[in-house]
């Protein structure tokens, strides 16, 4: 792992912005949470809102690309067959439904996009042209993402890391995909809310060779990324990863959200890929031959349960030709059985059944057993398998032609983080995908580039935070915390000191929702808006921020707290102090208390 000339790694980061409205239409952006918008305060006050407002669903088909070609990776998916059902919610409009033209691309999100190309020092054109990007996973209702180049790297767009130099290669600005609710067999059902919304992918040349470098990159162009007008959380950035070893091929993961376990994805993809070389040396270039039989309702009485369920249904059976014991070989973490398994999982089928395997584990009797290797001819040093479901054909081609890839090496593919290893997603997507957007003008951007102001670093920002009384500690907590927008916006309205407002995010806010408590935002600025106008104490404000009322922790002060702290004198003497924080800790300020107390 530590030849640089072995492990080549390239990275896609891809962030939210923070603008107001989406890309190419006036829908807010605003919603809390990977699976849409929050709808918790709408239903309390208009619970019809806090549904989609319709729903409609399409089957989605690919197109030919300007070069007159149908992009491989979209023609798979095609052939799929899924209907998708899209939830229509009042954030969207018919732009989102793709029943009407895209308004003119957003200028706010185009100025935090060449901003950060601006930080990076990339060379940018002078016209921005949108594209369609083929996308018919059901994740866009038009069957492609539009997306614009913004920038592409210059010999000074380099991010330094421990292990060296990291290149940087590109950047778009394009618009987010829809978000994913449910996906049963054949049928896939999105919600609209996010669709839309503005986002900047950033690539890195295949500079990276360590993995710990890899997750480095990362943190640094993510901290990079939070000196922008960006959204924060789960699910606002997101990484696709590029791996390759010496003698394999490209591999592209999708979907990191955390990259705390990027390091153990990549390394144990690379360990998948170094012992499919290993199997493609022990194949040595054999060129299996297959043999396919349909075997529905073989088993209709069998004792096996599972036999008998795959009989009900479609049923097939597939010997490969000397393959014996070849599905038992590691491949990653998982036997090769597993990861060929994967492949039919795309179309909906659980898995495989297959000789190298004991069947009688599945309660398959030798009668049973003897009888599908007759239906399969299948002789000593054969391997065959069982696959059964509504699409087992479609999924039977695929895993032929994985199985005849074996002894060539490591196929190009797009895969899925699962856990801390990947699966098959679907063919890796090839240039026959792009092509312009004709609905779109072209888009002047050199003066705009030119006049953009380069934001305050993170960096610069935790040290005007410490000396505006957080500290250096404190400071380095909220620049990092997902809630650093918040926080920004609660010390610009409210006159409460900054350190006060840091805690509240930081360790109240975070202890309230980690014990189930939901923290409304109004709360928050009602609780603020109560202690800048003196109308509560510090004290008081996690009470006021559950509650989002002050009754009863109105603050005392004034000629009402010197005659109680007169009251309390005569009746307790020294202990007066005491005695009053007692009974009205969270209703009075300590330091006006004690220094009434001196006068007395």
């Amino acid at each position: 792992m530590q030849d640089e000339n072995c492990l080549k790694v390239g990275i896609e980061i891809h962030q939210r912005l923070a603008s107001s409205t989406k890309l190419f239409c006036n829908c807010p952006t605003e919603f809390n949470g990977p699976n849409g918008i929050n709808y918790t305060e709408i239903k309390s006050k208009n619970p019809e809102e806090a549904c989609p407002v319709f729903e409609f669903s399409r089957r989605l088909r690919p197109t030919a690309s300007e070069i007159g070609k149908i992009d491989k990776a979209a023609m798979e998916e095609f052939k799929k067959a899924k209907d998708f059902v899209y939830l229509h919610y009042p954030n969207c409009c018919s732009i989102e439904s793709d029943s009407d033209f895209p308004k003119e691309i957003n200028s706010e999100a185009l100025e935090i996009a060449l901003q950060f190309a601006k930080m990076l020092n990339l060379q940018v054109p002078d016209s921005l042209h949108i594209m369609r990007k083929i996308v018919i996973d059901g994740s866009n209702t038009t069957g492609y993402q539009r997306t614009a180049l913004v920038g592409i790297g210059s010999e000074k767009s380099v991010i330094q890391t421990d292990y060296g130099p990291v290149r940087i290669g590109e950047m778009q600005l394009e618009e987010e995909s829809a978000t994913m609710v449910e996906s049963k067999e054949g049928k896939v059902t999105y919600r609209l809310d996010r669709l839309g919304i503005p986002l900047i992918e950033v690539s890195s040349k295949a500079d990276i060779w360590h993995p710990m470098q890899a997750k480095e990159f990362s943190e640094k162009l993510g901290l990079l990324l939070r000196s922008l007008k960006v959204q924060r959380g789960i699910g606002t950035i997101r990484q696709d990863v590029n791996i390759s070893i010496k003698g394999g091929a490209r591999i592209e993961i999708k979907g990191f959200q955390d990259i705390r376990s990027l390091d153990k994805v990549i390394e144990n993809e690379a360990l998948r890929q170094k012992d499919l070389l290993k199997i493609k040396g022990l194949l040595k270039g054999k060129k299996p031959e297959f043999y396919a039989a349909e075997m529905s309702g073989f088993f209709g009485n069998s004792g096996s349960k599972l036999l008998k369920k795959l009989s009900e249904g479609d049923l097939i059976g597939l010997n490969i030709s000397g393959f014996e014991g070849i599905f038992k070989e590691h491949c990653g973490k998982i036997t090769l059985g597993k990861e060929i398994a994967n492949y039919a999982k795309v179309f909906g089928i659980g898995g495989i059944l297959h000789s190298d395997e004991e069947f009688s584990k599945y309660g398959v009797s030798q009668e049973e057993y003897g009888r599908i290797k007759k239906e399969l001819k299948s002789k000593k040093g054969d391997l065959f398998l069982l696959i059964g479901g509504k699409k087992c054909r479609d999924a039977l081609e695929l895993i032929k032609k994985r199985i005849a890839q074996l002894p060539k090496g490591i196929p190009e593919e797009t895969r899925f983080v699962d856990g801390e290893s990947t699966r098959y997603a679907r063919k890796l997507p090839g240039s026959a995908r792009m092509y312009p957007e004709p609905d779109l003008p072209e888009v002047p951007i050199r003066s705009l580039f030119e006049s953009v102001k380069l934001p305050k670093t993170l960096e610069d920002r935790a040290m005007e935070l410490a000396e505006m009384g957080l500290g250096a500690e404190m400071a380095a907590q909220i620049i990092r915390s997902r809630h650093l927008t918040l926080f920004e916006e609660m010390i610009e309205k409210y006159r409460v000191e900054p350190k006060i407002i840091a805690d509240l995010i930081l360790n109240t806010k975070k202890a309230l929702e980690r014990d189930g408590r939901a923290v409304p935002k109004r709360n928050i600025e009602f609780a603020l808006s109560a202690l800048e106008d003196r109308k509560i104490s510090k004290k008081a404000l996690e009470e006021v921020i559950i509650s989002g009322k002050i009754d009863g922790l109105e603050l005392i002060s004034g000629k009402e707290l010197e005659e109680l702290v007169s009251e309390f004198k005569k009746l307790h003497g020294e202990k007066a102090g005491q005695e009053i924080m007692k009974s009205y800790g969270k209703r009075v300020d300590s330091s006006e208390v004690f220094r009434i107390l001196k006068k007395c």
